[in-house]
């Protein structure tokens, strides 16, 4: 016998069931056949069908399908007998998954000659199930009869035997199918794996439908988990049991359909996709060489595209050339590569790379290894504002049968299925986060990871009952699918429709994705290619363009000189503030310590700026700096080691050494490496050998090629992509560049693209501060959309304000379109008659957006209401036409206000998330606190020293002794700096430490960016 009703939890949020548990605890019981019935959707189907496998049970796939009828709504189980019929299923899930998901019983019959169905009459919205609730026999026969005439191999459903009221209801109904010659079987519905899961269940619908753990309307299923053989036996006649073993034997799906392929590249031409790749590709390289000859770059071309073609992938290359064409043709600026494809000859002829593989010593078999059959993989960067445009051109090109995303599934992780549970019990939110907040955010992080790693996170389980009752459940639960989202690159193209290997769903409304997750598709010759949005992109194509318009001067990103000495007085003093990779402290401190001087500098950072290859990074730096120290481990390692000064830092340096030394070939030489850094001694042993062989021809002893082989197995473990660092070093060099030529142009664009985030806005504006870049405030006659160039300052958009949204600034931009604002009651008239509220109004002051009409804003907010009444008595509106008499009422007279310079700066700093035109700090050390130093003094300075700040945030540490110690983040208006406080003044002040409180430190400084505390004093502001 079998089950064959079983939802799983990719029933997103209907069931509690994971696919493994399903396999496992059925073989427990005993059964050889185990079946995945879904709801509407097939997302499990691979992982279920190969772990099934795995544990020498037989999968049977089918689906749980909604089908609409002339009398209404039923539910039907269909299981695929064959592959046909699964992708029969794969097509019915598909348009079931889609915004428009009706599946009409017309629809099913056409699909379902390769089914086994069964009727499934127990679901509330079920017309069947009313019917026999009903007793109406005349309805029940016609609709068996129905399917009996549709569906070539049909069976009834005997389901929920162990309630008594359908016990008795099933012995009527069988009566009627005995009637009709209608073959029954038992159909136990699985919702879970065991009877006491049915509360996570109860969870789940609870997340599900927003509501609370006890709530009446949760429709919750009891017994619903997987039976026994002994339970079924004494549940259900013999017969409906014999059934399901005889609906077992007829499902035998071999997944052995027809693979999808790349679809062949249509050329202009009309030639084949090999002679048109080689005529593009001869033609790229002359372009490449400036039409010189040059016999290293033709033998290396000719080599690749004999690899590419013999391989099959040259509708690959084709497709991704075309694509790309495409991009640049409409101005899209496309990323100089990604990846292992840098080293490809062939991608930088076809202009994909912008990397020279040859010059920059990149190996094409650490992309595609001719020993090794794996599929390439060109990822391509696009700027994040026009992905979609490359994407949906793609889709228009092949067909959008043809191309789709792929599905990624967000879980209940621990911080999620915590806050989600905690929902569903009614627990604060402040109670959660106290939780939460516990929990490092390191990937894979597990509840009970930080449960055993964290005694506070412990002992605020245990001893509160309804958090431990949380945890308990939440450990259950952990790791659930929740919903389904897009991957973030991944589109894949086929030849055929993609339905027939892989079924569909409506992610968004412009958005198909397959059903099945990434690591299923390759195999069904899905071939995935990552198409990736990089806000730095944007930034260098927006910053490009404004060169270009402003100096009416063609400028082409592809072409500054890479030896630019501004550039690498930049990097040197690590004034990489907004640029891409070189923006963390970290890098930034290896980039003082290290000053590059050369492009291979900046990509030696990328490689080495890693957890398992920092420690060669003093190495690198004393090298560079005295080459007398440099040493290599054989003579011939030097001209592959001597960029590096004599140390492995990349895989390709790793291959090279297996070739010039160990006469390996460079498709050994990439197995050798991949072999390495997955550790696989005994793939390693066998090339090893090989290896030492080759050395000892080049004069080296046995030790010391053992020694160097066991040299380069230390050094693949962690070495670095060379060609996806040179590739992301070309991009941080030229935002780098960017910054350091242009940098009006820089900060305009890179500040246009944080707007919305106020932490950002206000590190990039101090920086421009220190960079003596100015920047104007906020003004309602000068700001525009976005930041614009005015006078060589940058002045803010509108849109920096909160409150001043997409819905806000747009009505002053338009009414400025009438002429600039006179003054502020000229304003206050105009914007109040375009609908303008009086809250956004009061934004705007406090913004500084009026300042410039000559009144301080304590005055423009004492006289808002008064001149609003005003602007109501002169505004007339006729046929839809606004417009103002002034000579029915006289102007206000405005009362002067003094203004409250901390006040105002309160203000400010509500609207902006900053501090704008002066901050409290400054005004306090100026008036209170002479003694103190600005913080841009005390970075160059050691000792004691008194310094007054603003928290900006905080965090503890443990030490090694179990004591509690804080980092306190402190800003002025010149800087940023970190105060320490010992685990003594901690436990003394930590009731006062607060994210914004102001406070005065005294204390010693003999670190770049910290003081440890001596004492502090909290200011109060209201005083």
């Amino acid at each position: 016998m079998v089950h064959l009703h079983a939802r799983s939890c990719y029933s997103l949020l209907e069931s509690s069931l994971r696919v493994e548990r399903l396999v496992d605890q059925s073989a427990s019981l005993g059964y050889r056949h185990v079946a995945l019935t879904d709801k509407d959707a097939m997302f499990a189907a691979m992982k279920f069908y190969k772990y099934a496998l795995s544990k020498n049970i037989h999968p049977i796939l089918g689906l749980e399908l909604d089908v609409q009828m002339k009398q209404g709504p039923s539910t039907f189980i269909l299981l695929a007998k064959n592959d046909h019929g699964l992708q029969d299923l794969y097509a019915l899930s598909t348009q079931r998954m889609q915004i428009q998901n009706t599946v009409t019983f017309e629809e099913l019959c056409k699909r379902s000659r390769d089914c086994v169905v069964i009727s499934c009459g127990i679901q509330d919205h079920d017309i069947l199930n009313g019917w026999i609730l009903h007793d109406d026999t005349e309805k029940l026969k016609e609709y068996f009869i129905t399917c009996q005439n549709n569906f070539p191999c049909f069976y009834a459903g005997i389901a929920c035997n162990d309630s008594g009221f359908w016990r008795a209801k099933n012995i009527e109904l069988k009566k009627l199918y005995r009637s009709l010659s209608i073959p029954t079987c038992a159909l136990s519905y699985i919702l879970y794996e065991k009877k006491e899961d049915v509360k996570q269940l109860r969870i789940l619908k609870a997340i599900q439908k927003q509501a609370r753990i006890h709530d009446q309307n949760l429709n919750v299923l009891n017994d619903r988990y997987i039976r026994s053989m002994k339970e079924m036996e004494s549940l259900y006649d013999p017969e409906d049991l014999q059934n399901t073993e005889e609906i077992a034997k007829m499902c035998n799906v071999q997944m052995a359909m027809k693979k999808s392929h790349l679809p062949v590249f249509q050329n202009k031409l009309g030639i084949d996709s090999s002679s048109f790749l080689i005529k593009l590709c001869k033609a790229g390289l002359q372009k490449r060489l400036h039409n010189k000859e040059n016999e290293v770059y033709i033998k290396r071309l000719e080599y690749e595209l004999s690899v590419i073609t013999r391989m099959g992938f040259t509708n690959y290359f084709l497709i991704v050339y075309d694509f790309i064409r495409f991009a640049r043709t409409q101005g899209i600026y496309v990323g100089p590569g990604r990846g292992s494809a840098a080293g490809s000859l062939v991608a930088y002829c076809l202009g994909i790379t912008h990397i020279d593989p040859i010059q920059n010593h990149l190996l094409f078999e650490r992309f595609l290894n001719p020993d090794r059959v794996s599929m390439p993989d060109i990822d391509t960067d696009f700027p994040d504002d026009r992905r979609d445009e490359v994407i949906e051109y793609v889709k228009n090109l092949y067909g959008e049968q043809h191309v789709c995303h792929i599905v990624t599934f967000n879980t209940l992780k621990a911080k999620q299925v915590l806050r989600d549970v905690g929902r569903v019990y009614s627990i604060s939110s402040s109670k959660i986060d106290s939780l939460t907040k516990l929990i490092r955010n390191v990937p894979n992080m597990t509840l009970r990871q930080a449960y055993q790693e964290n005694t506070k996170f412990q002992s605020l389980v245990q001893k509160d009952d309804l958090l431990k009752e949380l945890y308990y459940n939440c450990l259950v639960l952990e790791g659930l699918p929740r919903h389904i989202s897009l991957h973030a690159a991944g589109i894949v193209l086929s030849n055929q429709p993609i339905t027939n290997v892989c079924p569909k769903v409506q992610v968004d409304a412009d958005n198909q994705a397959t059903q099945f997750t990434m690591e299923y598709l390759e195999e069904l010759g899905l071939i995935k290619m990552d198409f990736l949005g990089l806000r730095n992109l944007t930034t260098i194509d927006q910053i490009v363009k404004q060169i270009q318009k402003k100096t009416h001067q063609p400028f082409d990103i592809l072409k500054i000189p890479l030896n630019d000495q501004r550039t690498y007085q930049l990097l040197a003093r690590a004034d990489t503030l907004g640029v891409f990779q070189l923006e963390s402290s970290g890098i930034q401190s290896l980039l003082r310590k290290m000053k590059p001087s050369r492009f291979e500098d900046i990509c030696a950072v990328l490689a080495l700026y890693r957890p398992s290859a920092m420690h060669n990074i003093d190495l690198y730096i004393a090298r560079k700096e005295d080459p007398r120290k440099i040493e290599y481990p054989h003579p011939l390692t030097k001209p592959i080691l001597e960029e590096t000064y004599g140390i492995m830092i990349y895989q390709e340096q790793v291959m090279q050494i297996a070739r010039a030394i160990g006469n390996l070939s460079l498709a050994q030489a990439d197995s050798l490496r991949k072999a390495m850094s997955k550790k696989n001694h005994e793939q390693m042993e066998s090339y090893k050998e090989l290896f030492i062989q080759g050395a000892l021809q080049h004069q080296c002893t046995f030790k010391q090629a053992n020694g160097l082989f066991d040299t380069m197995a230390q050094f693949a473990s962690y070495g670095f992509n060379k060609s996806h660092s040179y590739a992301y070093a070309l991009i941080a060099y030229q935002m780098a560049y960017l910054k350091a030529n242009y940098p009006l142009y820089f900060y305009q664009c890179l500040l246009d693209s944080v707007i919305g985030s106020e932490t950002k806005t206000n590190q990039y504006r101090q920086e421009c501060m220190h960079r003596h870049v100015k920047i104007l405030c906020v003004d309602v006659n000068a700001s525009q959309d976005h930041y614009h160039i005015e006078n060589q300052a940058l002045r803010m958009p509108l849109q920096v304000l909160k409150g001043i949204g997409q819905s806000i600034y747009p009505i002053i931009l338009k009414e400025r379109q009438n002429g600039a604002y006179k003054d502020y009651i000229d304003f206050v008239v105009r914007c109040n008659a375009r609908k303008l509220t009086e809250s956004s109004m009061r934004i705007l002051i406090d913004g500084g957006a009026l300042d410039s009409f000559g009144l301080n804003r304590a005055t423009m907010h004492e006289n808002l209401g008064r001149v609003l009444v005003y602007a109501d008595l002169v505004r007339t509106e006729a046929m839809g036409q606004i417009s103002f008499d002034f000579s029915v009422v006289s102007k206000p007279n405005l009362i002067r206000v003094k203004e409250n310079k901390m006040e105002r700066a309160k203000k400010e700093f509500m609207v902006y998330g900053f501090y704008l035109s002066q901050h409290p700090v400054q005004q306090l050390r100026q008036e209170r606190f002479k003694e103190c130093i600005p913080f841009s003094q005390a970075e160059n300075k050691n000792g004691f020293m008194q310094v007054i700040g603003r928290a900006t945030s905080f965090r503890t540490h443990t030490t090694k002794q179990g004591e509690l110690m804080c980092f306190v983040s402190l800003e002025d208006e010149t800087g940023k700096i970190d105060i320490v406080l010992m685990p003594a003044l901690y436990a003394k002040e930590k009731d006062q430490i607060a994210k914004d409180r102001i406070v005065f430190v005294q204390g010693n400084k003999n670190r770049p960016q910290s003081i440890v505390a001596r004492k502090l004093r909290w200011i109060d502001t209201e005083s």
